[in-house]
């Protein structure tokens, strides 16, 4: 299936990202009074289990992992890893709640990665012409794993091929603040695209 994927699909696919990614750059802006920007890390077709992520450091150790499952017509998941730095950055000002039960800078955090899901679903789902919907984050707590070993658990069930793409956003100013976000589609995304004819 891999083989058949044409250049024309991926690059379909990269122009969707960059459009959703620009989006959640916005909306993070909007949230943090920072400039906000993204660099790619890493995008492509690969059989699961076979992912493999060059910059190593790019993921710091005990990072925050966020996730939020994406359904509809094309289905998947995201990922969103702050370090301590960035949770610190983001949370800033968020009082502690009267009610011990709940902690108002995990529900922040969630906020925040609801709104920047939404923000690439919204454009992913407009260029591909498809629905696609987010369900609810889920805050997983610091992970040591490796971020393909992650995938491969979450997706090895359920198809043999995904997408991967993935980005770290810069904040203009703070070099040491750039939380990752990886998105990863299975191979529904790839019928999806040929029956709308879209590329």
């Amino acid at each position: 299936m891999l083989e058949a994927l044409n250049q024309n699909t991926a690059e379909k696919l990269d122009k969707s990202f960059d459009a959703g990614y620009a989006n959640a750059a916005s909306a993070l802006a909007r949230m943090t009074t920072q400039q906000i920007g993204f660099n790619q890390i890493h995008a492509g077709f690969h059989p699961v289990g076979e992912v493999q992520i060059d910059d190593a450091l790019v993921l710091n150790q005990g990072s925050l992992l966020l996730t939020t499952e994406i359904f509809g017509d094309i289905t998947g998941k995201s990922y969103l890893f702050f370090s301590d730095k960035e949770v610190d950055l983001l949370t800033t000002g968020i009082p502690v709640g009267k009610d011990a039960s709940i902690n108002l800078k995990e529900e922040f955090l969630k906020e925040v990665d609801n709104i920047l899901s939404a923000s690439v679903i919204t454009k992913l789902s407009n260029e591909l012409k498809a629905k696609m919907y987010g369900d609810i984050p889920l805050l997983q707590g610091k992970t040591l794993a490796k971020i393909e070993h992650t995938i491969e658990d979450d997706f090895s069930e359920q198809t043999e091929n995904i997408y991967v793409n993935m980005i770290s956003f810069s904040v203009t100013g703070h070099p040491e603040i750039k939380p990752v976000f990886v998105w990863v589609l299975d191979s529904s995304v790839f019928e999806s695209i040929k029956t709308k004819s879209i590329i």
